[in-house]
């Protein structure tokens, strides 16, 4: 991007046009012909924008509409601006399923939505770490050899909260008992891979790992979102009265939206948990006040705007050119490797999530 203030803005909004133009034709078409939930359409239209596809071509001689960003990045495939956008609707969306999302009716699916998310991380992982394993990327020859296997086995744990959300939010199943159980369990398997990322990555930096650092690692994370959950259950009424007092235009939705934020915020930054975990709760603890019924016409429109760009730019992220990239692992190992893990990491959250919600009385 140019370095004037005002053009960098101005390409900003230019490529966010494009952003919205794209997930609004991606959704039509999901939902008007193919029948599929519009974030499917929204996904694959951000795919398709990338900088390493269609949004990377040099069109009649010009630079590409997308560029990959240079410099530091940590590895952003889109712009820091545009990633930034995209976080900031993804609590947004958090916040609202939380607000639709009846709290005594989360209390009383949090147990089998326990069972569910931990049969959700347990068989991915040792699918993931076998399929490693299998097609030697890693072996069993020691703890350091076993690490590529056990990186794969966290990621296979992990479950997607906002897109669980924005498939419930669309078929009208987010405050239905499965539904319920469906994220509560999401928001719990996230806690329960943070628990087993950081253990990994203990063994991987120091070759070992402490029960006090694991147990530091879950504290802090069951801490605040029970804590969080409590304390906002607790003080829901004081807070929706506060925020209503607000009688300018849109006061209670700023406001509340501002407690999204800081909920999110603190949850990143001190506890290790995920921004929309944070955005979740907070609207949870919010669900049952008047406060939610005064705002929840308004989030919608909210959420209608700023969420599709969340999921075209997770699209945009999705890098094929990555297969084979390694000058140790060829295309063809790679592709196979990409499309074993695929397959294993349907049947096993299907199964490992299907099986325990069977016993459980789904």
């Amino acid at each position: 991007m140019n370095d004037s203030p005002l053009e960098v803005v101005a390409e900003l909004i230019l490529l966010l046009s494009i952003i919205l133009i794209a997930a609004k034709i991606g959704g039509e078409i999901s939902e008007r012909y193919l029948k599929i939930p519009p974030v499917l359409g929204e996904l694959v239209a951000g795919i398709l924008i990338s900088p390493f596809l269609l949004g990377g071509i040099h069109w009649f001689g010009g630079g590409a509409v997308f560029e990959l960003p240079l410099g530091e990045t940590q590895g952003l495939p889109v712009e820091p601006q545009l990633f930034f956008v995209a976080q900031v609707a993804a609590v947004i969306l958090l916040f609202e399923a939380g607000l639709e999302t009846d709290r005594q009716q989360f209390m009383k699916y949090v147990r089998p939505a326990t069972a569910v998310a931990a049969g959700g991380v347990v068989l991915p992982f040792a699918m993931g770490f076998g399929a490693t394993i299998m097609l030697g990327f890693a072996s069993l020859e020691s703890i350091q050899a076993m690490l590529p296997a056990l990186f794969v086995g966290s990621i296979m744990t992990a479950t997607s909260v906002g897109i669980t959300a924005r498939v419930l939010a669309d078929i009208r199943r987010l405050d239905s008992p499965e539904g319920v159980t469906v994220l509560a369990g999401a928001v719990i398997d996230d806690v329960l891979g943070i628990i087993i990322l950081a253990v990994i990555v203990g063994i991987a930096e120091e070759g070992s790992v402490t029960a006090g650092s694991v147990g530091l690692v879950f504290l802090k994370a069951v801490g605040f979102w029970l804590g969080l959950m409590i304390i906002g259950s607790l003080v829901s009424g004081y807070i929706s009265r506060a925020l209503l007092w607000f009688k300018s235009a849109g006061g209670a939705l700023v406001l509340a939206l501002a407690l999204a934020f800081v909920a999110a915020g603190v949850a990143e930054i001190y506890f290790g948990l995920a921004m929309i975990i944070g955005a979740y709760t907070m609207g949870l603890a919010l669900s049952g006040t008047e406060l939610k019924h005064q705002i929840e016409v308004s989030m919608r429109a909210v959420n209608n705007f700023m969420v599709p760009i969340f999921f075209v730019v997770i699209g945009m992220q999705v890098d094929f050119t990555a297969f084979g990239a390694s000058e140790d692992t060829t295309l063809a190992a790679s592709i196979i490797f990409a499309v074993v893990l695929s397959v294993f990491a349907v049947i096993s959250k299907v199964v490992g999530a299907g099986v325990p919600a069977l016993f459980v009385g789904f």
